[in-house]
């Protein structure tokens, strides 16, 4: 379970690692001005330039096989600028949902009508769960402090779902000159301007990572507290949650 969750971050942070790249040519949907790299082409940096949408919604299904066959997850992703909502499954069908707000974080919990504030700083009063909960769980904020030996070779262009996108391969090794630690698949939507699929195999393992249902418009009410929801206190929210 440790190496899958390895993995599905380093998936995550194939878009964050390229939104970093895009900030410093400030163009989020375009490369530098140089024509794209030709098919097989390799290089040693991003070859796309990307940036999560600043107004989007879609479901982020990921499934794994190999030490944990069989497992799917789901999660709702909506964001508006700086307004952000993620759903996830929270057990015995039960869903929590993590809103964050220009004015404070909030976890939900939609079948039982009730949020509590998550407080970070210290001292606050927050249950372990939430504790577990970064204050931004944005894909932008998943960089990794360590630089592994990473190789991106462009494979040509492909319909996906009905989109338009460009696929990478993304070999990784854990040390300069040292074996393969995972190889990814990477469909870059380029209109979009950010991965749309990842395909990740290491050490037997493999994890998938799809956006399904991709809108440019969000649902009324879901970057919203409900006026109708009992706030209560974080170790509450999640022994409900259990």
């Amino acid at each position: 379970m440790r190496t899958l969750a390895i993995l599905l971050l380093l998936t995550l942070a194939l878009a964050a690692a390229s939104c970093k790249r895009s900030e410093v040519s400030g163009d989020t949907n375009q490369n530098s001005a140089t024509a794209p790299p030709a098919s097989g082409a390799a290089s040693s940096v991003p070859p796309f330039a990307t940036k999560e949408p600043e107004r989007y919604q879609a479901t982020r299904v990921v499934t794994s096989s190999g030490d944990a066959s069989g497992r799917e997850s789901r999660t709702l992703i909506a964001r508006d600028g700086d307004r952000r909502r993620e759903d996830y499954d929270a057990g015995a069908g039960e869903r929590v949902a993590y809103l964050q707000l220009p004015e404070g974080s909030y976890a939900l919990l939609p079948a039982k009508k009730l949020y509590a504030e998550l407080k970070t700083e210290t001292g606050g009063d927050r249950s372990a769960h939430a504790a577990r909960v970064p204050p931004d769980f944005s894909p932008e904020k998943l960089l990794n402090e360590a630089r592994p030996e990473t190789l991106y070779e462009r494979l040509g262009e492909e319909n996906l779902n009905g989109r338009a996108t460009v696929k990478y391969r993304v070999t990784v090794r854990s040390q300069k000159n040292g074996p393969v630690a995972s190889e990814s698949l990477v469909w870059v939507d380029e209109t979009l301007g950010m991965p749309v699929k990842t395909e990740t195999t290491s050490a037997g393992s493999k994890v998938t990572m799809e956006l399904r249902d991709i809108k440019e418009t969000i649902d009324a009410g879901l970057l919203e507290v409900p006026a109708d929801y009992k706030r209560v206190a974080p170790a509450e929210l999640f022994a409900e949650a259990r």
